[in-house]
């Protein structure tokens, strides 16, 4: 009786694992839905509009698959380095007079199809374009002659130049993006114990400005084409990162809900709810 009760339990285990497991990856295709469909739509036109994601013909298959994993990988990796750079960056926020609080009230327990889908991928794709023309840049001014602006732009092919560049300023986009995202989840704020003044660090504005910017500058970049260029080539590199850096966006909430306990350690951020702040600013005013 015992045995047959263990294999019972077993069974009934392993039945729950996988259902948990096939739940789990039902939630993922829910998601991330518009990166898979962006994708598959792209792919599919690319094989009747030559060059229309950049690369074309039957071999658009297997590039644009290819290329929207690396990229989707290199911007997840250093989502895990989280802990680290919150490390790194609270004795800068939390100095003297300024401490990071957690309001309660602002953490987000769950996924905001909004901020995955829209607001996080646009300002991904800014932000990245942003840092690429600000490299090129940079690039110019070290080697003392002038790059193409068709540098940034994918290639059907493998270019040790390009794979290095775009590596980098994935990164750089992660590890920047991956931080405010991080305050802003956790309900993360920079508390003034002398005023009381409560002040968002991780703010739309900020991550909406370099949007702006970077659309605007890398339209400015393709100073060699016309306008009506210049827009194409803007939109066409928006359709290739928007699928993977949705998933970032998905992931990282993901991981925030599953990290939150290790990254307030690691902040050294104390939890309070808006109604304790309010009574801590009213006793200062009474002072």
């Amino acid at each position: 009786m015992g045995k047959a009760r263990e294999q019972v339990s077993r069974f009934m285990k392993l039945n729950l694992q996988k259902a948990g497991q096939k739940n789990s990856v039902l939630l993922w295709l829910r998601d991330t839905a518009p990166a898979i469909f962006v994708l598959i739509a792209s792919m599919t036109m690319a094989l009747f509009v030559s060059e229309f994601v950049f690369v074309s013909g039957i071999a658009a298959l297997w590039k644009a698959l290819f290329r929207f994993f690396r990229a989707s990988l290199v911007l997840i990796l250093p989502v895990f380095l989280l802990p680290l750079t919150c490390s790194l960056i609270q004795p800068l926020l939390n100095r003297s007079k300024r401490k990071l609080v957690q309001i309660q009230e602002e953490r987000a327990h769950s996924v905001y199809i909004l901020d995955a889908w829209f607001v996080r991928p646009l300002q991904g794709i800014g932000l990245s374009m942003l840092i690429g023309t600000k490299l090129i840049s940079v690039l110019q001014i070290y080697t003392g002659g002038k790059i193409s602006e068709s540098f940034l732009l994918p290639s059907g092919g493998f270019v040790l130049g390009k794979f290095l560049t775009s590596t980098a300023v994935f990164v750089g986009t992660s590890i920047l993006l991956s931080l405010l995202w991080a305050f802003d989840d956790l309900g993360i704020r920079l508390y003034n114990k002398k005023t009381g003044e409560v002040r968002m660090i991780g703010k739309y504005l900020g991550a909406l400005l370099p949007t702006i910017f970077g659309f605007y500058g890398l339209i400015n970049l393709f100073g060699e084409y016309t306008h009506a260029i210049a827009l194409q080539y803007v939109a066409q590199m928006a359709l290739v990162l928007y699928p993977p850096f949705v998933v970032f966006a998905v992931f990282h909430q993901r991981y925030i809900q599953k990290q939150a306990g290790l990254l307030l350690r690691r902040l050294k951020a104390s939890s309070c709810q808006i109604m304790e702040l309010d009574k801590r600013l009213v006793s200062l005013n009474d002072r």
